[in-house]
């Protein structure tokens, strides 16, 4: 490598380093786990975002307005050279930091982590790690089933939001639930209502996770099977349905689209309404 293209891959180090020292300093990791058993991480995406001299690092999977800033300094790069030569250090230094923090509250069960690089050919997106630490998932996979015996099908008592926000998410995660039970699922969100039932603003709040979570996956796992999505110039997402879309099992009970009419019935029911056109 060249001066220009050291120096912009110890810039690039620094944002790594930066980060995870940030969040490490920032974090109460003991408290975290006394939040709720469900659980297992916070971070499970960061970017890299490379521009010359406004490299930053950001966990948030929206890259936001740095994107599009241009910087006022060229490329030092070519497509080919991040692809393999940047990538590979950098996955490096990554895998460094999270051997490190394998066990620890800061990082989820699954992890990944993105770079987005400015080049002299235009901007490269690639994957530089990811990776599933499976002792997490497994402990997540018991602590879920733990949860689900004794708080719902055992329990009497209303529950607890933060447990309803991640148990909905959990459920709906196809890398934990690769096929999920649409019926049981469903059966779970209806049991978190009838416990709660008593606690209107409780109610609510519970509700508005399970429709959060609904809508997550509807939109980022079940519709991208059968459409191709575009994001507008108003930020909202369009559907094109793809040309050799099939809805399997259609007749068949339990099917992934009975969560999604699930979802959508809830929205309309109990969305305000500016929101029940999305359902």
């Amino acid at each position: 490598m060249n001066t220009l293209q050291e120096e912009a891959l110890e810039e690039m180090k620094t944002a790594i380093h930066q980060w995870f020292e940030e969040q490490e300093n920032r974090i109460d990791v003991e408290g975290l786990g006394k939040r709720t058993t469900l659980q297992i991480g916070i971070f499970d995406f960061v970017t890299l975002n490379y521009r010359p001299g406004r490299t930053r690092v950001d966990s948030s999977k929206s890259v936001g307005s740095a994107a599009g800033k241009k910087s006022m300094k060229a490329s030092p790069f070519t497509r080919e050279q991040v692809l393999h030569e940047v990538q590979p250090l950098l996955a490096e230094i990554v895998r460094g930091k999270l051997d490190k923090l394998e066990t620890s509250p800061l990082i989820n069960y699954r992890f990944t982590f993105q770079g987005t690089f400015a080049t002299m050919d235009g901007l490269v997106e690639l994957t530089v790690v990811e990776t599933v630490y499976e002792e997490k998932k497994r402990q997540l996979l018991e602590r879920i089933q733990s949860y689900i015996e004794e708080k719902l099908k055992k329990g009497a008592s209303p529950t607890n939001r933060l447990e309803t926000f991640f148990l909905a998410r959990h459920l709906l995660d196809p890398y934990l639930f690769p096929e999920p039970e649409a019926a049981k699922t469903i059966a779970l969100f209806d049991r978190i209502q009838e416990l709660n039932k008593e606690r209107v603003e409780a109610l609510a709040e519970h509700r508005r996770d399970i429709i959060r979570a609904l809508t997550r996956w509807a939109e980022n796992v079940f519709l991208p099977r059968y459409y191709d999505v575009t994001r507008s110039e108003y930020r909202t997402n369009e559907y094109v349905i793809k040309l050799d879309a099939v809805l399997e099992n259609k007749d068949e009970p339990n099917q992934p689209i009975d969560l999604l009419l699930y979802g959508a019935v809830m929205i309309i029911r109990y969305e305000p309404n500016f929101n029940k056109s999305m359902g």
